[in-house]
């Protein structure tokens, strides 16, 4: 899963949101209104998030953000417990699938008691950027399901426990799986989510790109985000 990295270093302009004519259904499935200048008829259709959290897996407690402004979605998502571990962005795709692999031996066998913990949704991974926007460290997280007040240790010391504040979160979404987007598309929904907020004077962190993949590669319909997260 490869992280756009160069934010906020392209004025788009963004207009108000689209006439309910155009491309209402996706943006139901996304959860906003898209901008007239960014709808795009041949657009895959995401899941709608309604269908994955509290459907098919338990996600961390979220609530929307009344928004009236096109081009973005925002929600509250609640404090929790997440566990994770550290990317080698140095091996590219490698070291995603080695850092997805060791959170998943710890929800199945790797950890203290030896036992399996549910699979959640998202899997999140949050990329670090320097000064010039260039993607210094990386992360990938599992959230912890809720009923596991004190969750089990990692047996490994590549993994690890962390307990999230509550946060608000800005997204955009597309229709498909992570391995199969590429880096201009990675590079142009996140200038567009920068753009976006930026005309609407919300405040984010420039130095943070997020992506939450919350369905797995083999669904017939995908949901991934590209996410910035409130200042």
């Amino acid at each position: 899963m490869k992280v756009f990295v160069g934010l906020c270093l392209l004025t788009i302009a963004v207009t108000t949101p689209v006439d309910k004519k155009l491309g209402d259904h996706w943006s139901y499935a996304a959860g906003y209104e898209e901008c007239p200048d960014w709808v795009d008829p041949a657009k895959t259709i995401p899941k709608p998030i309604e269908k994955i959290c509290g459907g098919t897996l338990e996600c961390p407690g979220y609530e929307d953000v009344a928004n009236t402004n096109c081009g973005f979605g925002a929600r509250r998502v609640a404090a929790g417990k997440w566990v994770g571990t550290n990317v080698n962005i140095r091996k590219g795709g490698q070291g995603y699938s080695e850092a997805f692999k060791r959170l998943f031996n710890y929800i199945t066998f790797e950890n203290e008691e030896g036992g399996r913990i549910n699979m959640t949704a998202p899997v999140i991974t949050k990329g670090y950027l320097n000064q010039e926007f260039d993607l210094i460290n990386s992360t990938m997280h599992f959230f912890i399901p809720s009923d596991l007040a004190n969750p089990p240790a990692p047996t490994s010391n590549l993994v690890y426990i962390e307990d999230w504040e509550e946060i608000t979160v800005y997204f955009r979404v597309l229709g498909e799986s992570s391995g199969k987007i590429t880096e201009a598309e990675w590079e142009e929904e996140f200038t567009n989510l920068s753009a976006a907020l930026e005309k609407s004077e919300i405040g984010y962190n420039s130095f943070l790109s997020v992506v939450g993949g919350f369905t797995d590669p083999w669904s017939q319909q995908q949901r991934t985000e590209v996410m910035l997260v409130g200042a």
